[in-house]
This record gives structure tokens, C-alpha cells and sequence, in this order.
């Protein structure tokens, strides 16, 4: 329970940011706007890391699960975002929803845990959601949309390897080594893409941007630590809800009748992987 509701909370954290990243470059090259908010998201990190006394000692106790979990999240982060400002809100959010589907059956031969025939149906039936909303085939279907099954590799690579992370390491310093990296990339990305002077409006985007995937960093990875990645792993379809609301709220376009029955889909498959285990 605790896993999903953490899970659900790191859905939302990601897509605000991902609206917010949207928005923000319509008037900054995308690796600046990466950059800017890095800096923003490892100055909230390093404060509450501080604040806790969570930097002493942390530092030892790196490992290589670490290294490959900021590896895939960089890598993830340029992907992801090029598709992203190339493409619907709602479209590529519902292309990465094909993680659960992997990352169940992953957790199940990897990390050895029990994957009941519920949990799988539950995810089979969200994937099914999702191709209601992408529509493979359709006049509607963007070529970046492929994109976003590389990014799937990375975020399923990272799950995996932030399980095996060591127990010593916090959260949050977890996260403020992500945080750090990303924005290097970002640093080092817009020498080649190009700087531009950003306005007002660009800034507070990217601030508020920082603060919400601070909850998304926070929360995705304490819900690895909390609980089954079988279990909290439907609940990740939530994302395509946020994705929905957001697209209709701040960039005016109101999905079609196939999006919403996909979404309708997705979210009934997380309610019944929740029914299942709490009647168990």
C-alpha cells in the first residue's frame, strides 16, 4: 500500500514536470531548460540532505547499482524530453506505460518475487489501456512515439538497479546525485544545442518545475523500497490520468473518445491489482 501510494505520488511529481519542461521550451533550448532546472532540483536536495545529516557518511557507501541507476536516468531524461516537446502530453506519457508490463516479469525472474496470475493480468490489461491511446498504425501515430521505447529500456534498467542499491544511501541523496548528473548533461548540452537568455516566465516554469520532480525523484524511489515492484508496478498507469488533465488544462487540447477509454482501462487495472491484494 505504501509502495503504490508513494508510486502515485511520483507519477504526479513527473508529469507536472514534464507539462512544465513542455511549456518552458517553447522559449529556451531544451538542454538549457534541462540545466536550469538541475540547478534548481540539486540546491533542494543538498539543503534537506544537509538539514537531515544525510551527507555524512553517504558517500562511502556508493556502489555501482548507483552509478547505473544516474546512468539510466540521464540517458532516460534527453530521450524522453526530445520526444516529449515533439509530441502530446498525453501520447508519449502513454507510450512509457509499457513499463509495468516489463518490469513485472522482470521483478519475477530477476528479484524473485511472486507474481500471482492477478497482478500479471492487471498489467496486461493496463498495456491494453495504452493501446487504446496510442493507437499504433492509426494517422494519428507520431514517429517519436518510438523514441519512448528506448526510454522504457532506461527506466526498467533503473528500477532494477535501484533495488540493488545499498540501504545506507537516503533517499534524498539518492536523488541529488541524479540531480546532479542530469543537469551536468543538460550543461553540456546546450553548448551544442545553444544558450539564450531566459525570461521571467521561463525561470518560474523551471523553479516549479525543480520542486515537483524533487517529488517525483523522492517518491519513485522510496517506492522501491517499501514495497513488491509487482504490486506497485499498475500504479504507475496513474501517470496517464495527470497526463489526460493536464493536456486539457494548460495546452487546450482535449484528447479523443479512444484516450479516454484507454485511461478508463488503465485505471480500473490498478484498482483491481489493489482489490486483490488488500482482500489477500
Amino acid at each position: 500500500m505504501r509502495g503504490a501510494g508513494w508510486m502515485t505520488v511520483g507519477m504526479f511529481g513527473y508529469v507536472v514536470n514534464d507539462a512544465l519542461i513542455k511549456l518552458a521550451a517553447e522559449d529556451l533550448p531544451l538542454f538549457e531548460s534541462i540545466f536550469i532546472r538541475g540547478c534548481f532540483i540539486a540546491l533542494w536536495m543538498f539543503i534537506i540532505a544537509v538539514t537531515r545529516g544525510e551527507l555524512k557518511g553517504a558517500m562511502k557507501h556508493l556502489d555501482s547499482a548507483l552509478g547505473l541507476r544516474i546512468a539510466m536516468e540521464t540517458v532516460g531524461t534527453a530521450l524522453y524530453l526530445s520526444a516529449l516537446t515533439r509530441t502530446p502530453l498525453a501520447g508519449i506519457t502513454a507510450v512509457l506505460q509499457i513499463v509495468p508490463l516489463i518490469v513485472t516479469f522482470a521483478a519475477a525472474r530477476l528479484l524473485r518475487e511472486a507474481v500471482s496470475w492477478q497482478r500479471v493480468a492487471s498489467v496486461v490489461a493496463g498495456f491494453i489501456g495504452v493501446m487504446f491511446v496510442i493507437r499504433p498504425g492509426s494517422e494519428d501515430f507520431n514517429p517519436w512515439f518510438l523514441v519512448g521505447f528506448l526510454v522504457v529500456a532506461a527506466i526498467v534498467i533503473r528500477e532494477l538497479a535501484t533495488a540493488n542499491i545499498s540501504k545506507e544511501i537516503p533517499t534524498v541523496v539518492i536523488s541529488l546525485c541524479s540531480a546532479i548528473v542530469v543537469g551536468t548533461m543538460g550543461f553540456v548540452g546546450a553548448f551544442i544545442e545553444g544558450w539564450e537568455r531566459p525570461d521571467s516566465r521561463a525561470i518560474g516554469l523551471l523553479f516549479a518545475a525543480s520542486i515537483v520532480l524533487a517529488i517525483g525523484y523522492i517518491g519513485s524511489v522510496i517506492t522501491i523500497r517499501v514495497g513488491d515492484l509487482s504490486f506497485s508496478a499498475p500504479f504507475r498507469y496513474t501517470i496517464m490520468v495527470f497526463a489526460i488533465i493536464l493536456q486539457i488544462v494548460i495546452f487546450g487540447d482535449v484528447p479523443d473518445l479512444f484516450t479516454f477509454i484507454g485511461a478508463a482501462i488503465i485505471v480500473a487495472a490498478g484498482l483491481f491489482s489493489l482489490r486483490v491484494s488488500a482482500q489477500r
